[in-house]
């Protein structure tokens, strides 16, 4: 019984697959062949090299600079008959492998129109308008991998669309396995667990066929024939789609292989191994030192109520980036505040802080906030039913993410950001916020007040070191009938207990005071806001056990290299394959725990893993 199980699982799982994948390469947009303006067409080959036109060079470049003369002028008559500013050009003789990477990266339905959609490439060949990339410092790809950072950026901009769109006439450039990992990583995808999950799907595959034959020749056939399945009579005709179908049994093992013994590295991992190579000694000086100083003396009374019971509640290190330490969270039994004791110091904050969100580490920090906007939409949405704002300043907005995705709720508001990072800066020539301010909000508090409707604070108390000035700020900052939106973790959410350290929003050593909100509420009313509006179990995020479960196995599958521990991990491929062999199952099943046990308890309670409160400043 459970072969057959087996067996319906895999044919039904090929059969959407399949369906998935030939539904995008048939929805894939062509530039269909033209001819350069002014200039008459001679007895020449299809790939004769051409001068761009002068006015065309006047508006568009392309990467390689000197395209065949017929792809470069059919990309830009389908740029400006699409109104693009930027066409990611796809040779339609694409290799199988590439191909396939390809469509799983991006939907044809959506990729244009669909604003949080990261930008990417198949890295053969791009054509731009200079008016998209102005003010960008778009530079040249030097290798594959960068099609995808100038993607992602132009794709980034607002007011630009973006698409992907097959030159039939232009020839794909060979495919060397031995780069794929790099292209992987590129896309945003872990190599090992991406080659895992492959095996898995293979294995499943053949248990099928054996235990159920001769039935089970179908899933292998099914499999085998997949390849061609997908994009027999689409736009793309892979030129080795037949002799990858044929032997695909045999082939994947060697996709593997060659997939995770690659060596290769872009540019920008090169550069990025300089980089760390060249902050090591700094980082080994401070680590020396010793990390005790960056801590204060361990406090013996609460900070908001001063109850002199504390309860340890949390004892962690930095699961995320491993820096050295041992950070502790205590909870006040008197009023449910719970707080990092002993606190970090100035200099721990700047050691812990650095090469997070900007430098080392400026990559994932985007990656993970360019997620699902819908908590942005309903951070906005609070605010509707009382005022429609015409300025709004977030502060420590980050890369400002929540701007750009307000703006869709809120079209008529401005809004402008505040945070210590140059990602805010970036934000305004992306058009994502009009104005930026980069530094502590108590540097601006002055210039700013009455400057503002709304102000908002997204997960970002929990971060300072004393959040009641912050909160004394916001009050100074804002206009009488002015609102201050804030959105922290909730302490109280009952799972956060329950995964102990592994609760992603505990986040030492980062987070540095968890209010409760009958604690928030209490403060607010103390500064003349009163609150109007709270939002608990719908700020709730239905994630903590894959989080939590992400880290746990991200605290046993070795790490990349950082200038804080420099060492390269010892069988770093075959360690992370037997980590995440295990881990893929078990994080599907925490997915649909997720989706079942954690949803319901946050719906029944109206409770979650954060919560909202939105408060009016009274007059005077």
């Amino acid at each position: 019984m459970i072969a057959w199980i087996l067996f319906g699982l895999v044919v039904a799982y090929l059969t959407v697959d399949t369906l998935r994948l030939r539904g995008r390469a048939s929805q894939i947009r062509v530039c269909r062949e033209g001819h350069p303006r002014g200039v008459q067409r001679a007895k020449t080959g299809p790939h004769d090299l051409l001068p761009a036109a002068s006015g065309d060079s006047e508006d568009f470049q392309s990467f390689p600079a000197e395209l065949p003369a017929d792809v470069r002028q059919s990309a830009i008559e389908f740029a400006r008959a699409e109104d693009l500013g930027l066409v990611d050009l796809v040779p339609a003789n694409l290799s199988t492998v590439a191909a396939v990477d390809l469509l799983n990266q991006f939907d044809p339905k959506t990729y244009r129109e669909g604003r949080w959609i990261r930008g990417t490439s198949a890295g053969e060949a791009i054509l731009y308008s200079r008016k998209a990339v102005d003010k960008l410092d778009i530079k040249d790809p030097v290798d594959p991998t960068e099609f995808v950072t100038v993607a992602r950026r132009v794709k980034d901009r607002e007011g630009v669309s973006v698409d992907i769109a097959v030159a039939p006439t232009l020839n794909a450039t060979p495919y060397d396995l031995s780069t794929r990992k790099a292209r992987l990583r590129k896309y945003g995808k872990r190599p090992a667990m991406s080659t895992v999950a492959s095996m898995i799907g293979y294995l499943a595959v053949v248990g099928a066929t054996v235990w159920t034959w001769p039935w089970g020749l179908i899933a292998a056939g099914l499999y085998s024939l997949q390849p061609l399945l997908v994009f027999a009579a689409t736009p793309l005709k892979p030129k080795d789609l037949w002799l990858t179908s044929i032997l695909r049994v045999a082939y994947q093992p060697y996709l593997w292989i060659r997939t995770m013994a690659g060596t290769w590295r872009t540019a920008a991992e090169i550069q990025h191994e300089k980089d760390l190579l060249a902050s090591v000694p700094a980082y080994r000086v401070e680590i020396e030192r010793g990390t005790d100083r960056f801590f204060e003396p361990r406090r013996e009374t609460c900070p908001t109520c001063g109850g002199v019971s504390l309860k340890r509640i949390v004892r962690s290190v930095d699961l995320v980036q491993l820096k050295p330490g041992e950070f502790t969270m205590d909870e006040c039994v008197s009023c449910g505040h719970v707080f990092q004791n002993p606190r970090l110091s100035t200099a721990g904050l700047d050691f812990y802080y650095r090469d997070f969100y900007d430098g080392h580490g400026a990559g994932a920090a985007e990656a993970v906030f360019a997620g699902k906007p819908d908590p942005y939409y309903d951070r906005a949405k609070m605010v509707v039913p009382f005022t429609t704002p015409r300025n709004w300043l977030d502060v420590g907005s980050g890369h400002a993410h929540f701007c750009r995705g307000a703006k869709e709720v809120l079209p008529e508001t401005r809004f402008d950001g505040l945070d210590q990072g140059a990602s805010i800066e970036d934000a305004a020539t992306l058009g994502w916020i009009t104005e930026s301010y980069r530094g502590n909000f108590k540097d601006f508090a002055d210039e700013l007040t009455g400057r503002y409707d709304v102000i908002s604070m997204h997960h970002y108390l929990e971060h300072v070191r004393d959040p009641w000035d912050e909160l004394d700020l916001a009050a100074n900052t804002l206009p009488d009938g002015g609102y201050l939106l804030i959105e922290v973790p909730d302490p109280e959410w009952r799972l956060g207990r329950l995964f102990g350290k592994y609760w992603m929003p505990w986040f030492q050593p980062q987070h540095q005071h968890m209010l409760p909100i009958g604690n928030l509420k209490k403060a607010l009313v103390e500064r003349g806001l009163t609150p109007v509006a709270e939002e608990r179990g719908k700020a709730h995020l239905c994630n903590d056990f894959v989080l939590s479960s992400y880290l746990f196995l991200a605290s046993l599958a070795p790490r990349s290299p950082s200038p804080w521990r420099p060492a390269k991990p010892k069988l770093k491929a075959l360690r992370s394959a037997a980590v995440w062999s295990v881990g893929i199952p078990w994080l599907i099943v925490a997915g649909l725990l997720d989706k079942t046990l954690n949803q319901s308890i946050a719906k029944r309670n109206d409770r979650g893993n954060a919560y909202r409160v939105l408060a009016r400043k009274e007059p005077a």
